[in-house]
């Protein structure tokens, strides 16, 4: 099965068909950056930041309003997914809103504010952390999670199942983090789970064979990198959302959402520090 799998991923290429001067013309698109709408990556939503990734809630609030007043289309993974798989363009103005980690701001605050506004995400959840109290962070319980992937505007992802450096484990491990997690969420949910963000963002060609065998159809990653030869899909650059884009009436978050196909592959980074994107490069791309 896994050669299988193998097999069609380095044969798989995308066929869109476009309309062009009012005639279909048939189009052969691989897939890239290009294809894909602006997809964000939150962590926790706080009345407090502890850290550069927190966003506040009053930002948060913000740009879901912008987001709506602009007509964008917040997509479920199971829309996202499905429009790969049927090799169509996504809708016009779209976008993907993720979080990573499962903390306990995903319960206590963003739920509800995108439940007011029907707004769609999906939460990343690493499954040992369910449960887990610190000073800092607390992190959703089975319970709440349980009762949020009762909505269809939620979807749940896997981000394995202790966030450890997939990099660094042995074929068994890495086995268990990726697909025990998926099997652990999937009974818990009731619902299937069809997507992998990668810890730490770290991913090579053995990662993605483990992601395929457990059966996920796209994962994401915190950088703007290589493919490994693989469909795009195992690797889709996320918006890396924190403090920084919230700044001058959200102004970089703005501007990450509209040009998110020519952004500079420092937006996609993961850092806890403000972004390395060179000022004059906004100037030059308004």
């Amino acid at each position: 099965m896994k050669k299988f799998f193998l097999a069609l991923s380095f044969v798989f290429i995308f066929s869109l068909s476009a309309l062009a001067d009012g005639q279909k013309d048939n189009v052969k698109i691989e897939e890239n950056r290009a294809y894909f709408p602006p997809v964000i990556m939150y962590h926790d939503i706080k009345t407090e930041a502890h850290d550069k990734f927190d966003v506040l809630l009053e930002d948060f609030c913000a740009q879901l309003d912008w987001l709506k007043e602009n007509n964008y289309k917040t997509l479920s993974m199971e829309e996202f997914v499905s429009i790969i798989k049927k090799a169509k363009p996504f809708p016009e103005k779209s976008v993907l809103l993720t979080f990573d980690d499962g903390y306990s701001g995903i319960s206590n605050y963003a739920v509800e504010e995108l439940k007011k506004r029907e707004m769609k995400a999906t939460f990343f959840i690493i499954t040992d952390m369910l449960g887990v109290f610190s000073t800092r962070y607390a992190h959703l319980t089975n319970r709440q999670l349980k009762e949020i992937a009762k909505s269809n505007l939620f979807s749940i992802g896997s981000h394995s199942l202790s966030h450890p450096h997939l990099l660094e484990l042995d074929e068994d491990d890495l086995e268990d983090e990726i697909e025990d997690s998926k099997e652990f969420l999937e009974k818990l949910t009731g619902r299937k789970i069809l997507a992998f963000a990668y810890p730490y963002g770290e991913y090579n060609e053995k990662i993605i064979d483990e992601v395929i065998d457990a059966g996920y159809d796209a994962a994401f990653v915190v950088q703007n990198g290589s493919a490994c030869g693989y469909p795009a899909r195992y690797s889709i650059p996320r918006i890396y959302m924190g403090l920084d884009l919230c700044k001058n009436n959200q102004e970089l978050f703005k501007k990450y959402i509209q040009d998110y196909k020519n952004m500079p592959p420092e937006a996609f980074e993961e850092r806890f520090e403000p972004l390395p994107v060179d000022a004059d490069w906004f100037e030059k791309n308004k």
